[in-house]
């Protein structure tokens, strides 16, 4: 996703929350200033005519208005404002009483404001240019500024409040479009974590129970007519094992499918019970007493166990022996798994070479290490040492 310059005129879609701020602002400068100017105008001193309070009074409704309006079209509401203080600079009866510089004239900087937080640069620069011009003309048609010093400061004052607007307005921009970078760096880690995490439980679930049911199809198939009995068995783990993988890729892709538990220690029996079959020989060792895992430790375990038989299964040609050894001390359990090589490596091109790596990281996340490296007898080791529940302090 392309990142969002600060020259760019954001997307609408994309400052949904803003708007409300801006809008509050303008409605508390309409509820104090309106009012305001009324009194002031109505002020027996400055005895103006009735036609000129109302007109004068309808013009900053109007002004105040487009200050409401440039929260989501600046341009409008830069016509309309600009229309506005033309009007209360050059209408005689207006003039009089100093109509353009009044309190609700504020309502004007907010639109200022607006036209640099949410237009492109060339048409906040053409604003600010044309606020200046403006600031001249009211400086200059002042009835009550003879002296010409006195028009010069008013100039001055009316230029810096308008380019003061200007910038604070084009200052919120950028801090908007940088909160809107961070977002968008969020949400894109955030969809990438998940791409990841999706891609490493797919490939647990999927990798494995494909194995398993090609291993076991075969066997099913070599003795269909020798030994119908082991046969049938082979189908049965093969219609299992599709049943399960289906219920783990449903938890994984939907939210609201059915959560499966979380794997134990004990759920590692059936593990060796579903990879076992006439050509793949499984005999497991376990010795010392069973401590309590971590909920992530038991899973690290768990998958860690399964990818190695996984890659026992699928990367060596029948028949295969696998050795695992599970050694459990009083702080940590060692989980040792060793196949002979079978007769030799398998053509199969399933594999996608992801897989140690993602296990690897979830032992190293759980506080373990792993490690894989190729046997005496042609075969693979894989080594796993994770901490149990006594040992974390």
């Amino acid at each position: 996703m392309r990142a969002m310059s600060p020259e760019t005129p954001p997307a609408r879609h994309r400052w949904r929350a803003w708007p409300r701020i801006d809008t509050v602002v303008a409605l508390i400068a309409l509820v104090i200033l309106l009012p305001s100017t009324i009194a002031l105008m109505t002020d027996p001193s400055a005895r103006p005519a009735v036609p000129i309070v109302a007109l004068t009074a309808i013009l900053y409704v109007f002004l105040h208005l487009a200050s409401l309006v440039a929260v989501r079209r600046p341009v409008l509401a830069i016509a309309v404002a600009s229309a506005v203080m033309c009007a209360l600079v050059l209408v005689p009866g207006i003039r009089a009483i100093s109509g353009a510089l009044l309190p609700s004239a504020a309502a004007y900087l907010l639109v200022i404001a607006q036209v640099a937080i949410q237009t492109g640069r060339v048409f906040r620069t053409v604003a600010l240019a044309s606020g200046v011009f403006g600031a001249l003309v009211v400086a200059a048609a002042e009835t009550q500024f003879e002296d010409p010093m006195l028009r010069v400061g008013a100039f001055v004052g009316l230029s810096g409040a308008i380019a003061a607007a200007w910038a604070i307005g084009l200052l919120v921009r950028m801090r908007r479009v940088q909160a809107q970078e961070r977002l968008t760096a969020r949400v894109s880690q955030a969809i990438a974590d998940e791409r990841i995490r999706i891609n490493r439980d797919l490939h647990d679930i999927v990798a494995h129970s494909m194995t398993v049911m090609i291993a076991q199809a075969e066997v099913a198939q070599a003795l269909r007519d020798e030994d119908p009995e082991i046969s049938r068995a082979a189908l049965r783990t093969v219609i299992d094992t599709g049943r399960e993988a289906l219920r783990g890729m449903r938890s994984v892709v939907a939210d609201d499918a059915p959560r499966e538990p979380l794997p134990t220690v004990a759920s590692l029996d059936s593990l060796f019970a579903s990879v076992r079959s006439p050509s793949v020989d499984v005999r497991v060792e376990e010795s010392g007493a069973r401590t309590e895992l971590r909920p992530d430790a038991a899973v690290a375990l768990h998958h860690s166990v399964r990818e190695a038989l996984t890659n026992s299964v699928r990367h060596a040609t029948p028949p295969v022996r696998v050795d695992v050894r599970l050694e459990w001390k009083a702080d940590a359990v060692l989980a040792r798994i060793a196949d002979d090589g079978g007769q030799g490596p398998t053509r199969s091109d399933l594999g996608s070479g992801v897989g140690l790596v993602s296990i690897s990281e979830r032992v190293r996340l759980a506080g373990g290490a792993l490690t894989a490296e190729e046997g005496d007898s042609g075969g693979w080791v894989v080594t796993v040492d994770l901490p149990t529940e006594g040992s974390v302090g």
